[in-house]
């Protein structure tokens, strides 16, 4: 007979305000030894919304300790927070530097191709039926946050439920005002285009043309990550409207703007003064 050893891996889930009220609990009991052993025995660490410790520096202190323990035995630490490790402020460089070692991905809104993947899956896992006109619908109105489309399978079949009447787009119309935020206005590549050659004071031929002058060049690959970013349109749909590009050179340029963006502040705030436009505009 094969007798064979399992290892089991902790894995451990919590938002930082819950680890706070914990950290806050164990000084005031003097049981702050016990909880960072119990932190430091964990073999997968999930931590979500760390920008709440920007002023907390006595959790961040005892956060340094657990975290150095397990990055040192070569556990897994998963952070999320809604800004890069250079923008948490109040957080101590030996924090950040550790931070900062690891992968950093930015989570952006999925475009309509995954928004309808989701919503598929979804429709499989709870064994629902869902006619595709009314899934393209949802995929294409909601404003593409994944909880918020789980919300509305949930409540599309509690209603169906509730008044026996089949899922079809009439209901998905209705739950969809009810359920959540809906941009009546979303931003365009036209939109986008108009902002950004406003900024630079470029024409939009001369971003259309083959020009590599390097003007050109960059108020080209900022409308691609912008339009990558604020609309839902696939790579290749971005580089049709911007020039007649291939989704090759969108994905490059997107690329591009993203590693400037990690290293020049200059430009960084020139791309969120853009960005505040649009915002205007709505």
């Amino acid at each position: 007979m094969d007798h064979r050893v399992v290892a089991r891996r902790t894995v451990l889930y919590v938002s930082a305000r819950l680890f706070q009220v914990q950290f806050t609990d164990a000084t005031r009991q003097n049981t702050v030894n016990d909880f960072i052993r119990f932190y430091q025995s964990i073999d997968v660490l999930i931590v979500d919304d760390i920008q709440e410790w920007a002023t907390a520096t006595k959790t961040l202190d005892t956060f340094f300790h657990i975290f150095d323990h397990l990055f040192r035995l070569g556990k897994q630490i998963i952070l999320a927070s809604d800004r890069p490790p250079v923008d948490l402020q109040g957080v101590k460089d030996r924090l950040l530097t550790r931070f900062a070692c690891g992968l950093i991905a930015e989570l952006e809104q999925p475009n309509v191709q995954l928004c309808k993947d989701i919503l598929n899956a979804k429709c499989r896992r709870d064994g629902l039926k869902i006619a595709d006109d009314v899934i393209e619908y949802i995929a294409e109105t909601a404003n593409g946050s994944v909880r918020d489309l789980e919300g509305i399978i949930n409540s599309l079949l509690a209603y169906s439920v509730v008044y026996n009447t089949n899922v079809d787009l009439r209901l998905a119309q209705r739950v969809i005002q009810r359920a959540v935020k809906v941009d009546n206005k979303p931003l365009t590549v036209d939109d986008i285009l108009e902002k950004v050659c406003g900024h630079y004071g470029v024409e939009q031929k001369s971003i259309f043309s083959r020009s590599r002058k390097r003007d050109y060049v960059i108020v080209r690959q900022v409308s691609m990550y912008l339009a990558q970013k604020y609309t839902k349109m696939p790579a290749g749909r971005i580089g049709q409207l911007i020039g007649g590009r291939d989704h090759s050179t969108v994905i490059h340029s997107c690329s591009t703007i993203e590693q400037r963006l990690k290293v020049d502040k200059a430009f960084k705030d020139e791309l969120a003064s853009i960005e505040n436009s649009f915002r205007l505009k709505k």
